[in-house]
């Protein structure tokens, strides 16, 4: 069997083969849990430099999860294809895969130099005006971060306290952006290990959502797609 490219896959598709690198992975909190997930997310890229969202269930978990590693290479068969989701969409793919327990990765040597570490999707600064209250689709930017603030503890609909701090990125034009990170996602990106970093700092934010407040700002809550 000959390996299928990602620009090529389309929905409900079976009985194909990849090769990809998984860029990135993450676990999704169930709506209203504090502590209960709904299995695994993952990003992944081909030689193409195309990506596509890859979902395992949470009963599938325990089976894939000590199979795969970000970063890594694989060739991966014995999966299925769907429909991407209509909102909240990581890539602009139109289909989605899914993994299962009976999938097979087959780690591959990481000479495989073609395929980037990394796929994103950066909106300029001056385009992400147009993206302000649109969930079709998440939003990629990319900056030199100017300015952190500490970590703090903020009521969420009366009901809970999240954390939350903020970033600010600027591009090479010196437009700035403000970033706000809440729950889980303040975990991945520790305020107080950025705060030491010998600047300047460049960072990639992913799987945004964008507001208007007192000029442009981006805002990232804990991830519920």
């Amino acid at each position: 069997m000959s390996f299928t490219y990602i620009r090529d896959l389309q929905s409900f598709q079976f009985n194909k083969k990849l090769k990809v690198r998984l860029c990135r992975m993450w676990r999704q909190k169930l709506i209203g849990s504090n502590d209960q997930f709904s299995g695994l997310q993952c990003i992944l890229v081909d030689q193409m430099i195309d990506a596509i969202q890859a979902s395992i269930k949470d009963i599938d978990y325990d089976f894939i999860a000590p199979k795969i590693k970000a970063g890594s290479i694989y060739e991966i068969t014995h999966f299925h294809t769907g429909r991407n989701k209509p909102s909240h969409k990581v890539v602009p793919h139109v289909a989605q895969l899914f993994f299962k327990a009976r999938t097979i990765f087959k780690e591959l040597p990481t000479i495989h130099a073609h395929i980037p570490r990394h796929r994103f999707y950066l909106v300029d600064y001056t385009q992400l005006s147009t993206r302000i209250g649109k969930i079709d689709i998440l939003t990629d930017v990319f900056g030199h971060i100017t300015g952190i603030q500490p970590l703090e503890q903020k009521m969420v609909g009366h009901e809970r306290l999240e954390n939350k701090y903020e970033l600010c990125i600027e591009n090479i034009r010196k437009e700035d952006v403000r970033i706000t990170l809440w729950g889980d996602t303040t975990k991945t990106s520790d305020s107080q290990a950025l705060q030491q970093l010998t600047s300047p700092i460049f960072a990639a934010f992913t799987r945004l959502k964008v507001n208007n407040f007192k000029g442009q700002n981006i805002h990232q809550r804990e991830d519920k797609s």
